[in-house]
């Protein structure tokens, strides 16, 4: 799939495209308070923590929401239309949504859905991302 490719240099977001990279799923977690901070920030914005280490959690979650995407914004995305952008709350990572492209299945609120990982591609350049997944 062509797609515009993110930095995996990216101080804050860097180490989702790094675990994205060896098919695992992450998000920081505060080291004080222990919740996740996702999008991520330079402080968590419970306590304030400056520690937010990189924690691994399982693939698994509940589809939120969704919409069918019909019309192709950016180019990259002409030849992918029409494709459901979904969003799922990540069972063992609290508070996490995670937004990403809905394969298999129709969509339905409150679905199990679990991440797996696929390449994103522009041009020769190609980068591992999650996807999420209608578990039958």
């Amino acid at each position: 799939m062509i797609f515009p490719l993110p930095d995996l240099d990216e101080p804050l977001t860097g180490g989702f495209w790094h675990a994205a990279a060896r098919d695992l799923l992450a998000f920081p977690q505060c080291a004080s308070c222990e919740r996740f901070c996702w999008y991520p920030e330079p402080r968590c914005p419970a306590c304030g923590g400056p520690d937010l280490p990189w924690t691994e959690v399982r693939p698994a979650g509940t589809l939120y929401s969704w919409s069918v995407v019909h019309h192709a914004f950016l180019p990259a995305f002409a030849a992918q239309v029409p494709f459901v952008a979904a969003v799922a709350a990540i069972d063992s990572a609290p508070g996490v949504r995670l937004v990403s492209r809905l394969l298999g299945g129709d969509p339905a609120m409150d679905a199990p859905v679990r991440v797996e990982f696929g390449w994103l591609r522009l041009g020769e350049d190609r980068v591992r991302a999650p996807f999420l997944r209608r578990v039958p």
